[in-house]
């Protein structure tokens, strides 16, 4: 089933990215990548200056608000240097306290055809960029000069990315003020504009390809051009802005994707606007099917990649399509003008590279534990613990090993299996070998096979135990000893007499994976073994023979019966043998 989940998750990944990217549900990846890597500082236009209304101004002049007057020396200085555009970021939506400085500025503004202020509009839906109100300049001076809003509207970031240009006000439609200074700019110089071509939205907007943050433009103070400080000829066909420039005149910054700490004030967006209109090239966000043809065939990729491989080589698949997706918008942002989504398709690659780690975490701890469970009913926890963790190598085949091969059997279970019902007999065998089973893993032996009512263990294999032969002593004398309680529950159940025989052999044996392709065992063989089973064999009840291989290799820790040499069908040569009588 997990395996299953690790190529049907990249797919459910990929239509839920695929919805999140068609609705821009998280912008803020695209935004963070736009800003940060696709978006770079390029040349200003020389003929875009700003007119600032800055700190020199201010300690001139005085605070803010200033007699309007000043304003009219202004336009009336750049107007006859030539300029062919002035925008001027201020409104002047109501008269002034002062009657006489209110005329002044009419009349310098009557006095060119070169002027656009600045207006506002309440907007009803900020979405769908419906005008309820358009504030001009007051009467006099709307009538003798051009004006555009000034509204702008930031992301949800609060980063002002796109230029809005046109809003709905009632039947008309009305323009913003950088549109209107490139527009008049155009007129002056006698220059087609391009305005058809700027590939506007659904809402009117376009990105603003920024030439940079604060003071990137040529900047020159307010003060110095009303005292004609400066030459006339920089100013020869320029578009001049004018506006706030310091702190202090109530009008703030603006975050811009190319400097986050430091306000870019609105003269400045204005210009990055105009440098935009007059190069003619523009960014456009790409088309949503374009976004998801890209989002899809990087999903095929992982779909068909990504769960066939192993962490490594996925890490590396997912840095590699990562950085594709980086370089191919990269690529298309600067030699294509197009800004792709390629957040949207990291977060994807990133969800599917974990959730794909995770599956296979879980599906390796799943088969782990199966195989933990398997053959934790043949040995001891520990030993699987350490089999699992890598500690032990079992190689398909076999290898010769020295064991300790341990075979138990019930005496008197062929008379009680004949005399009682199968359940009473599969019930009482259950019993028994839970006995031997539990001794054997006690001693961290390896539970070979159950073969009937007899039982068969294996030391020192697959985890190397140097003290095999004491081991194996070890378990078959507590078979031996907790046997005697259970005999006497069945003696006194069934009355019938079932005790333990064991016959206990070290030597050289073959041990691995024995069988087919299809069905294996891990098992030893060989004339150790066998001979195992023949001392088992021969044991009477209660009986626990050990061989003269295993008993020098435990003599120190045991006391035994000298039973003499036993005679094998098949070998020249006898067994000695004895009888375990007790351990030290």
């Amino acid at each position: 089933m997990v395996k299953k989940l690790k190529f049907i998750l990249p797919i459910f990944l990929l239509i839920i990215f695929g919805l999140i990217q068609y609705f821009s549900l998280i912008p803020v990846i695209d935004n963070l990548i736009h800003d940060d890597f696709y978006a770079s500082e390029r040349k200003p236009m020389e003929n875009i200056i700003i007119v600032g209304m800055d700190d020199r101004s201010m300690r001139e002049i005085g605070t803010w608000p200033w007699p309007r007057f000043f304003m009219a020396d202004a336009i009336e200085r750049l107007t006859e240097m030539g300029v062919a555009a002035i925008g001027i970021n201020v409104w002047y939506d109501a008269p002034g306290a002062v009657l006489e400085y209110d005329e002044r500025l009419v009349a310098a503004a009557s006095g060119t055809n070169r002027l656009v202020l600045a207006a506002s509009a309440h907007l009803t839906d900020a979405r769908n960029f419906v005008a309820e109100e358009y504030i001009l300049p007051f009467h006099e001076l709307a009538e003798v000069s051009h004006s555009g809003f000034i509204n702008v509207l930031r992301d949800d970031d609060n980063v002002l990315r796109h230029a809005l240009t046109a809003i709905k006000y009632g039947d008309i439609t009305i323009y913003s003020l950088p549109l209107k200074v490139y527009r008049t700019y155009t007129r002056v110089m006698g220059i087609e504009d391009n305005i058809d071509a700027i590939p506007l939205d659904e809402y009117g907007r376009f990105p603003i390809n920024f030439v940079g943050g604060h003071e990137s433009f040529t900047h020159l103070s307010l003060w110095g051009v009303i005292n004609e400080e400066y030459s006339p000829a920089m100013f020869k066909d320029a578009i001049v802005l004018i506006g706030p420039y310091t702190e202090g005149i109530g009008y703030s910054g603006f975050t811009t994707p190319l400097d986050r700490q430091t306000p870019t004030y609105g003269v400045e967006i204005n210009a990055n606007i105009i440098q935009n209109l007059l190069e003619g090239r523009f960014k456009q966000d790409a088309g949503w099917w374009l976004d998801l043809s890209i989002l899809i065939s990087i999903g095929l990729i992982v779909i068909i990649f990504l769960p066939r491989l192993k962490p490594l080589p996925s890490v590396i698949l997912t840095i590699v399509l990562i950085a594709a997706v980086l370089g191919g918008g990269k690529l298309a942002y600067e030699q294509f003008d197009i800004i792709l989504k390629t957040g949207d398709i990291i977060i994807f690659l990133i969800f599917c590279f974990v959730g794909s780690l995770a599956l296979g975490i879980l599906a390796a701890r799943q088969e782990k534990n199966h195989i933990h469970g398997l053959f934790g009913r043949f040995v001891a926890p520990e030993v699987v613990s350490e089999l699992m963790s890598g500690g032990v190598e079992i190689k398909l085949g076999g290898i010769e090993k020295e064991v300790t091969v341990l075979f138990v059997d019930i005496r008197g279970f062929t008379a009680f299996s004949e005399a009682n019902p199968p359940d009473k007999v599969v019930s009482m065998v259950n019993r028994y070998l839970a006995l031997t089973s539990r001794s054997i893993q006690e001693q961290e032996g390896t539970l070979d096979k159950y073969i009937g009512d007899a039982t068969m263990a294996v030391f020192n294999a697959p985890n190397d135990l140097p003290d095999h032969a004491l081991r194996a002593v070890y378990a078959a004398w507590t078979m031996k000893q907790d046997a005697i309680s259970l005999h006497d529950e069945i003696m006194m159940d069934y009355g019938v007499d079932l005790q333990f025989g064991i016959g206990i052999n070290t030597g050289i044996a073959v041990v691995g994976n024995m069988g087919s392709d299809f069905r294996m065992d891990y098992t030893a063989i060989g004339d150790t073994v066998n001979t195992a089973a023949r001392l088992e064999s021969n044991a009477e009840k209660g009986q626990v023979i050990i061989s003269d291989s295993t008993y020098q290799l435990v003599k120190d820790y045991v006391d035994v019966e000298d039973l003499g040499i036993l005679s094998v069908k098949n070998k020249k040569v006898g067994i000695q043998i004895y009888n375990l009588i007790g351990v030290r």
